[in-house]
């Protein structure tokens, strides 16, 4: 337990004392004076006879400094403290700030120059430790601030320099953002402990006045810095073609005209991959008299447009890449200069479709999910006509849809293996093919009969089991223990499943002609078998650093190549985007297919680019506040010890004259 006084100025009530002191040897002294008579010295022996004893005089005033002292005392505001050697200016708690603004640098006739507002923060808190220790023993503690503030070293001393060097020069610059009220918050906590710490935060982030134990460093500099960022691009198609949003921003002392370039790469129409480029004028200019200091915009460009460098007639139904950037701008950050759109090859669903009575319900049911999809598949579907002589292939699809016989050649050649099989309404054959079951009979029910499902599967996510009604469907004999039935008519399984991960494998006991399964249940459950089967690698395109994505796979690993490269092979997962750029998404499918390659772009946070901010975060700071388990105040008990200190000066007092 350690006591530490707060407000020190209370210590001058102890010149009290002193004025105390000074009254009883400035007391009266009696002199010798002639009288008339001896009548006079009936009183002085009466007077003799009250007078109070040398003991009692010296107790009076020893309890009136006591308790001039105990007042003193309380003034100076006593507190116990639990933890910490508080002493005054004897520890330091360092922010900083690693958001991706502070990677800015002075704007330079030929780019950026000179150290970012990062570097300088690392060498104002060495300088500012170097005064520490210089003023004897002391304590750091270092807080990074990015997305998730931690600490670099905690409560470190002058014998732990080398360790909070290290530190410092290992101390990374993000490229995504700054949890700024964390790391205060985590300050805080400290100051709890002890009330005498002091906080540096070093940041280009403009804040209030949050306390007395705060000292906020801005190192933003706006008369060498400006920016100006591709900060997004919206991507629509309006009347069949492609248009491009692209938002723009200019932060700073801008004032400046240049052009955009807009390369659009590997754009298809079904007649070969073309390249591109666009030149769009832009200008940027900053009011300089604005308290905001920025400029935003959005241009929209068409490939067609003419003014641009455009033609008529330049559609495209896919693309590869477009690359947009402002070249020569020499800006504070250069990083958000470039942006890139992907997402414009769309996955494309190849299916074979072979029926000895064929039925459209299935075409149409492919054409018609392609159209929900809003142009995120592409999906071909194939008819085998028997009756035209075509033989139905094992190799080159995604679904292989089989309707109530197996073709010969499949079941001579063996089953496709490279994509997902369908077996709709199947008979004798399915046994010739070695499928893992056989047809036991035929059941036919009295009415239209609902279905039930025993527990939820990706199948049927969003299904209503009783909405599908069943008239006439088989009943199986499974041989291969790895079919799972997901969906019962009549006590009995109508639709089975088999993943193993290379063998996919999906049965429906039933012809959709003796149901009613064609309507609405029919296309969910359609797209239910593209998202389980062959599900999207990404769900978009476009991330912010710091950013997670959902992550699928159709086959059986994915290499994702970004600053490094990851391989995943349970899915869904997480990505975490941890800097700016492209990143590739390979999906491998094993000696089954050729790979599948996807990309996506991460750009750094908007509000990272406007490299002049502002924070309207409040949070007390003071050197005074107490709060938690750091201590208590004694103050009471000082108090306390005053009033009993003066109820026994009245007593002996009052007990001498009496």
């Amino acid at each position: 337990m350690i006591l530490r006084w707060l407000l020190p100025l209370g210590f001058l009530g102890m010149l009290g004392v002193i004025v105390l002191l000074a009254l009883y040897l400035l007391k009266p002294q009696y002199k010798t004076q002639t009288v008339s008579g001896t009548l006079i010295w009936k009183r002085v022996l009466l007077r003799k006879k009250r007078q109070r004893p040398v003991l009692s005089h010296i107790l009076v005033f020893l309890l009136q400094a006591l308790l001039l002292i105990a007042v003193s005392l309380a003034l100076a505001q006593p507190y116990l403290f639990s933890k910490g050697v508080l002493l005054e200016d004897s520890e330091y708690v360092i922010i900083l700030d690693a958001s991706a603004s502070m990677r800015t640098r002075a704007a330079g006739e030929e780019g950026a120059v000179g150290d970012t507002r990062f570097d300088k923060a690392l060498k104002k808190a060495e300088e500012e430790i170097d005064r520490l220790f210089a003023k004897g023993d002391g304590a750091v503690s270092l807080i990074l601030a990015d997305s998730a503030p931690h600490y670099l070293v905690n409560g470190a001393g002058r014998d732990r320099r080398s360790e909070i060097d290290s530190a410092l020069r290992s101390a990374i610059c993000s490229s995504g953002t700054a949890d700024l009220e964390e790391a205060l918050e985590m300050a805080r906590g400290q100051l709890d402990a002890n009330p005498y710490i002091k906080i540096f935060l070093y940041t280009d982030t403009k804040f209030g006045d949050m306390g007395s134990a705060l000292t906020v460093v801005d190192l933003a500099d706006e008369s060498t810095e400006w920016n100006v960022a591709v900060l997004g691009c919206d991507v629509a198609v309006r009347d069949n073609e492609y248009e491009f949003g692209i938002r723009l921003g200019a932060y700073g002392n801008v004032a400046i005209a240049r052009t955009m370039r807009m390369q659009i790469r590997g754009a298809d129409n079904g007649d070969g991959p073309s390249n591109y480029e666009l030149k769009i004028p832009v200008s940027f200019e900053v009011d300089p008299d604005s308290p905001v200091r920025e400029a935003l915009t959005t241009v929209k460009v068409r490939a067609t447009d003419p003014k641009y460098g455009g033609e008529e007639g330049r559609f495209f139904d896919t693309f590869e890449e477009v690359r947009i950037e402002i070249p020569d701008l020499y800006d504070s950050i250069p990083d958000d200069d470039v942006y890139f759109v992907y997402g414009g090859v769309k996955d494309k669903i190849a299916v074979e479709y072979c029926s000895a009575e064929p039925n459209t319900f299935w075409q149409f049911g492919f054409s018609t999910l392609t159209k929900n999809l809003g142009g995120k598949r592409k999906i071909s579907f194939r008819e085998i006509y028997r009756d035209a002589g075509e033989t139905a292939e094992r190799t080159g699809y995604d679904f292989y849809l089989f309707e109530h016989a197996i073709p010969p050649e499949i079941v001579e050649a063996g089953l496709p293996q490279d994509g997902v099989l369908m077996i709709a309404d199947p008979n004798y054959t399915a046994a010739q093919a070695n499928l893992g079951f056989r047809v036991a009979e035929t059941v036919t029910l009295p009415a239209l009969t609902g279905c039930t499902a025993s527990a939820s599967h990706p199948l049927l996510r969003y299904n209503d089991p009783s909405a599908i009604g069943l008239t006439q469907y088989k009943r199986l004999e499974m041989t291969d223990p790895l079919f799972l039935p997901v969906l019962y008519c009549n006590g009995d399984p109508v639709i089975y499943v088999k993943d193993t991960g290379d063998v996919k494998i999906v049965v429906l006991a039933f012809s959709l002609n003796m149901s009613d399964f064609y309507q609405r249940e029919f296309m969910i459950f359609l797209y239910n078998m593209l998202e389980t089967f062959m599900p999207v690698t990404l769900d978009r395109y476009d991330y912010t650093v710091g950013e997670r994505a959902q992550v699928n796979c159709k086959g059986v690993s994915m290499d994702i190549t970004g600053r490094g490269t990851v391989t995943l092979t349970d899915f869904p997962a997480q990505y975490l985007f941890t800097e700016a750029g492209t990143y590739t998404f390979t999906t491998h499918f094993g000696s089954k297919k050729d790979d599948e390659v996807r990309k996506a772009y991460a750009h750094i946070v908007s509000d990272e680019s406007a490299i002049f901010g502002e924070s309207d975060f409040r949070i007390v700071l003071d050197n005074r506040e107490l709060t938690g388990d750091a201590g208590r105040s004694l103050l009471f008990w000082f108090a306390v010890a005053a009033v009993l200190l003066l109820v026994l000066e009245w007593y002996i007092q009052f007990k001498d004259i009496v």
